[in-house]
């Protein structure tokens, strides 16, 4: 069964999969010896308090519940065990910036990650990288990682920027092993579940190009994993941008299909092949699905605060299908009769009266100005306040096209 398929499944009936997962957890941690007590928290977490011990160990549940959601119940169960286990036989997390520098590591995760981790208290360290993604430092433990906090920055007295950068050094100390497949496409393959991660170290791709003798574009499409391909070799590029689209739409730890290449100054950027071009179409469709998953990980996010809140208001949906061209283009819907979130997308659709019809984001742009209004959110989200008149609508149905 597929990505999608799998996030129908499971999750006990009659409560929402939040709490059926917390009593989950829960039920894992009370098999353990030495368990005085345990409180569930505001923000989709527990405090447990083990016997002798006059504080409490806060676990925050919402970044583990968006890794294991999309798993069959034996294979989440299978999951919570093992973090479980290995959580409890760690020590606590080290207290002093000479403990923790050599446990450092750089991380990237997509931004829906990292908002799930933005509640309950926590504020975890992170700053955006690329389009829907974001720099995180872990301390890297024997069974597991975890996530650096800005308290814990400001505890050990150093900035974001000075912990990432001991991170990357520590990563680059244990160096990278790359497998070259038989289509001339490169995978790192050094099994330390930062693959991804390399991605991100400054000038590591740059560096990587040179050595090896490529103009490097890779992809990362799930955390433990990353092609590269020589931008020059066409059919390694589609290759592996097809075997990437189909590991992130399939993937538990999906992170991103989009190609990425390093610029003149060594920087990552996303990579834009020719336009009408194989390649184009193809990083069209990368770029759409993942808007797709983070516009679906976001409207999931709000409507259970939009709940919680009792505020009536809808976040539309991000639709992505083919454009007249052949190549992927997304779309919206402007409801009629109630307010929503509006997500970025190629074209707006209208159920007007009459009929209904689509017009370019750019020219409901130019053509709406007190109908919406930016909204703070991320990804970017437009309100509607009110539903275009008559007229605008005839503005914007003149330059529709179709439905």
């Amino acid at each position: 069964m597929g990505f999608l398929g799998r996030i129908k499944r499971g999750f006990g009936r009659g409560r929402t999969p939040e709490e059926q997962f917390t009593d989950d957890f829960v039920a894992t941690i009370n098999r353990l010896p030495g368990i005085a007590k345990i409180t569930r928290t505001d923000g989709f977490g527990i405090d447990v308090r083990r016997v002798g011990e006059t504080g409490a160990h806060s676990i925050f549940l919402g970044n583990l519940f968006a890794e294991v959601k999309h798993l069959s119940p034996a294979e989440r169960k299978e999951a919570v065990r093992q973090f479980v286990a290995a959580m409890f036989a760690q020590p606590d997390e080290p207290e002093s910036w000479e403990a923790a520098a050599p446990r450092l590591r750089p991380v990237l995760r997509t931004a829906s990650y990292a908002q799930a981790g933005q509640v309950g208290g926590i504020t975890v360290a992170s700053r955006p990288a690329l389009r829907h993604l974001v720099e995180m430092i872990v301390i890297d433990h024997e069974h597991r990682m975890s996530l650096v906090n800005s308290d814990s920055l400001d505890e050990w007295g150093v900035t974001f920027d000075e912990a990432y950068r001991r991170g990357a050094q520590n990563l680059m100390v244990e160096g990278t092993h790359l497998a070259r497949l038989d289509n001339g496409v490169f995978a790192v393959a050094s099994e330390d579940t930062y693959e991804s991660s390399r991605l991100v170290v400054p000038g590591w791709l740059a560096g990587l190009g040179e050595e090896v003798g490529i103009q490097p574009v890779a992809v990362v499409p799930s955390r433990d994993m990353m092609l590269i391909a020589d931008e020059r070799d066409e059919a390694a590029v589609l290759w592996m941008l097809d075997e990437g689209l189909k590991i992130f739409a399939d993937h538990p730890r999906w992170l991103s299909p989009v190609p990425y290449k390093a610029d003149e100054d060594g920087d990552i950027v996303a990579w834009q092949p020719v336009q009408g071009s194989m390649a184009h179409a193809a990083v069209r469709l990368a770029e759409r699905t993942l808007e797709t998953f983070e516009y679906r990980e976001q409207r999931n996010r709000m409507e259970k605060l939009f709940r919680q809140a009792g505020e009536d208001l809808e976040i539309a949906d991000y639709e992505v299908g083919t454009g007249p061209d052949g190549t992927a283009r997304s779309m919206t819907t402007w409801p009629q009769g109630r307010d929503a979130l509006l997500p970025y997308a190629d074209d707006i659709l209208f159920p007007a009266a009459g009929g209904a019809f689509r017009v370019a984001w750019s020219t409901a742009m130019e053509v709406l100005t007190t109908e919406w209004e930016e909204a703070l959110t991320t990804p970017p989200r437009r309100r509607t306040l009110k539903w275009p008149d008559e007229q605008a609508l005839a503005k914007l149905r003149a330059q529709s096209s179709g439905v």
